[in-house]
């Protein structure tokens, strides 16, 4: 049987850092071709909703990113849950509860979603300012486009 870290490359983006002082980092799909991102929040009760999008860009530092488009995530009602429900993203965002102090929100990318065209191959969560609010973002890469890699091909340099 083959093992997640068999399979995945496992890279942090942010970890447990305050959404208004922070931005997560990208990752390079270059070499995969399925990213799984876990976003996990934690605000004070009643603070305002934060707003998640997706970026793309051409390289790792983002100087040229744009928005990437997804048209659903995953949550569970609050972390005491292991039950996740799909919800439908509109204009590709969506915006976390306030009453929910503790959320995990997962978003599923194929490298195809992207604009590969112009060879935009980095990806990265966007966070809105939200007060009280942290956040840690997991980025598992799947599916290597090498299939004989016996390392996982780096994914925080281009």
């Amino acid at each position: 049987m083959r093992q997640l870290m068999q399979n995945a490359h496992i890279v942090s983006g942010l970890s447990n850092a305050s959404v208004s002082s922070v931005t997560p980092d990208y990752v390079s799909l270059k070499n995969y071709q399925h990213l799984t991102v876990i976003i996990s929040l934690k605000c004070a009760t009643g603070v305002a909703a934060c707003a998640v999008t997706l970026k793309q860009a051409t390289v790792v530092a983002g100087t040229d990113e744009k928005a990437l488009g997804f048209s659903y995530q995953w949550a569970n009602a609050d972390v005491t849950t292991e039950t996740f429900t799909k919800t439908a993203v509109t204009s590709n965002t969506f915006s976390t509860a306030a009453t929910v102090t503790n959320k995990v929100h997962v978003i599923e990318v194929d490298t195809d979603t992207l604009d590969v065209d112009n060879s935009f191959d980095c990806v990265r969560v966007a966070l809105a300012d939200a007060a009280a609010t942290t956040a840690t973002v997991t980025y598992i890469l799947s599916q290597p486009r090498f299939i004989d890699q016996t390392t996982h091909a780096t994914s925080i340099t281009d």
